[in-house]
């Protein structure tokens, strides 16, 4: 895989930075996914690579993370190849100083970002125009411009651009029911709409324009990348990026700024939030202390958080099943 000269030099601080992660998705139709995921399997088995990777009829989707880029890159190559991705993937590049998983999960989905809604692929329609973070910075400040995240609320809530519609959304699948309810009568409006790292805008853009909104736009590489492209004075973004990764959530420099997901409710937990009486550690935080429906979960994380505990006192990681 050739390494495109704007992502092979990630933008981080930390004097050491012994490991790679690659963001990356790509669609691509025709392939049998139980043989793509089997191939993957076997190929990896043994390999210093942990991390997420959904195969479906419609391609792949994932985060990675290995001690070389090398070695990503051969495992992106071979998936692509696998799915029937000409042009490989166009994945996001970035750097940290321990894995960032604990484990590697390659698995069998209907759809690689669940929408519910067939008829919203890019294999079958045109979706929006993807923009650099330049040209997005011009267009989210344009007041005529209609801004989306199309994120979940929990993702939401640790960071957005200023002016941003929040869904609502408790899962991606609910997208639509949020643009036939709330957006109905802004067709001729300017739509920009972003996400973690593109693929859902991939999707909700192309559900937009069956849906009648003719001017729509996402950014490119999501909100990673435009971490990626931007500086102090042209980040635009307020807060932090949640991740799902054991960083929690990244800062404008993509480093890991202090969160914690909260083993109930998996809501992001700030460090401003740790001294709330609401918040104790393995039992509740100021999203969820309130909530009796999730009892039997607390009790479920007091255990695992003891044998974490026990596991740390003999000098070893429990090796539970991953957050």
């Amino acid at each position: 895989m050739d390494f495109p000269n704007s992502w092979a030099t990630p933008k981080v601080s930390h004097t050491e930075q012994d490991w790679w992660v690659s963001a990356f998705y790509g669609f691509a139709e025709g392939k049998d996914p139980a043989a793509v995921k089997e191939h993957m399997d076997a190929l990896l088995d043994g390999q210093r690579v942990y991390g997420s990777i959904l195969v479906a009829s419609e391609g792949a989707n994932g985060t990675i993370c290995a001690p070389t880029q090398a070695l990503l890159a051969n495992a992106l190559d071979t998936l692509a190849q696998r799915i029937g991705l000409a042009d490989g993937f166009d994945p996001t590049w970035s750097r940290v100083d321990r894995p960032i998983f604990r484990k590697l999960k390659v698995q069998l989905k209907k759809e690689i970002v669940t929408i519910k809604d067939p008829s919203a692929t890019p294999l079958g329609g045109s979706g929006g125009e993807h923009l650099d973070a330049q040209a997005w910075n011009a267009l989210i400040q344009d007041p005529d411009t209609i801004v989306i995240d199309t994120r979940n609320s929990f993702e939401t809530k640790v960071g957005t651009f200023p002016g941003a519609i929040d869904p609502g959304n408790v899962s991606f699948s609910e997208f639509p029911a949020f643009v036939r309810d709330q957006l109905k009568g802004n067709e001729d409006k300017k739509i920009a709409m972003f996400c973690t790292g593109g693929i859902r805008c991939e999707k909700a853009t192309v559900f937009m324009k069956n849906e009648g909104f003719d001017n729509v736009f996402q950014l490119k590489g999501g909100i990673l990348r435009y971490f990626q492209q931007t500086d102090e004075d042209t980040n635009l973004w307020d807060g932090d990026c949640y991740v799902f990764d054991d960083r929690v959530a990244l800062n404008k420099n993509m480093e890991p700024w202090g969160h914690i997901s909260c083993p109930v409710c998996r809501m992001p937990v700030g460090p401003d939030q740790f001294d709330d009486p609401k918040f104790r550690a393995g039992w509740s935080c100021p999203s969820c202390a309130d909530d009796h429906s999730f009892d039997r979960t607390r009790e479920s994380s007091k255990e695992r958080l003891k044998q974490i505990l026990l596991a740390a006192n003999k000098g070893k990681r429990h090796s539970g099943p991953q957050e």
